[in-house]
């Protein structure tokens, strides 16, 4: 994207997605003391977002990864919203801050990553980094992957990240696949049978039969075997 010099007069429209009252209140109080950002929506749900996107000018998006339970997967919604509107910036955040994590919203098109356990003060420059054309992820994120804070993209459509193998192709079926991601997101059964408002056991059953088709046994068999096929 083109690098845009934002101001006072122009300023960086950014609309925002939580499922938490006090975060959204939180960001906005915080971005809106910068000149040159405009906070133009604040949603609590991806239907209101989503209908948003359609009607208003909107730059840049904070998206919240994991939302309410009823909500799609975050990795779904951003697919979606980037498959939508190419052209908006998305910053990813999440509580969930795992390598694996920031990998796969990266690679599915998100412009940065900002933990939830970083300083709103980070948030503010994360945008500023996203919205000057820069990826974002923290330094210690950084670290972990191996690769510069800046450069996170470089390269992103020749890498091979573990889950988007185990999913291509898949013969998973989709609910399978919702159940593994969130399992490489951290989530517990009863965790993810509250987000899509199904019972542990439906969930259990889900689990346990993808764990067979793909042969694993454990989470930490499965954790094994993403990050084994990130390097193939």
């Amino acid at each position: 994207m083109e690098k845009v010099k934002w101001s006072v007069m122009f300023p960086l429209r950014i609309a925002v997605l939580d499922d938490h009252a006090l975060i959204l209140l939180a960001l906005e109080l915080r971005l809106s003391r910068e000149a040159d950002f405009k906070v133009v929506g604040l949603y609590t749900n991806s239907l209101e977002l989503l209908e948003a996107l359609e009607k208003r000018e909107i730059d840049l998006l904070v998206l919240d990864y994991m939302l309410r339970d009823g909500e799609q997967d975050g990795l779904t919604l951003l697919r979606t919203i980037r498959r939508r509107f190419p052209q908006l910036l998305i910053l990813m955040s999440s509580s969930a801050e795992k390598p694996s994590l920031v990998n796969l919203t990266l690679n599915a098109g998100a412009n940065g990553f900002v933990g939830k356990s970083e300083s709103v003060d980070r948030v503010v420059e994360a945008v500023r980094k996203v919205s000057g054309g820069e990826t974002y992820i923290s330094s210690l994120m950084a670290y972990e992957l191996g690769r510069g804070p800046n450069t996170a993209r470089e390269g992103a459509g020749d890498e091979a990240i573990g889950a988007e193998i185990l999913f291509k192709d898949s013969v998973l079926s989709p609910r399978e696949q919702e159940v593994l991601r969130c399992c490489l997101a951290g989530m517990s059964v009863s965790q993810i049978a509250r987000k899509f408002s199904k019972s542990m056991k439906t969930i259990s059953g889900q689990k346990q039969s993808a764990f067979r088709k793909l042969g694993v046994r454990t989470d930490t068999e499965l954790f094994k075997l993403e990050q084994s096929l990130r390097y193939l």
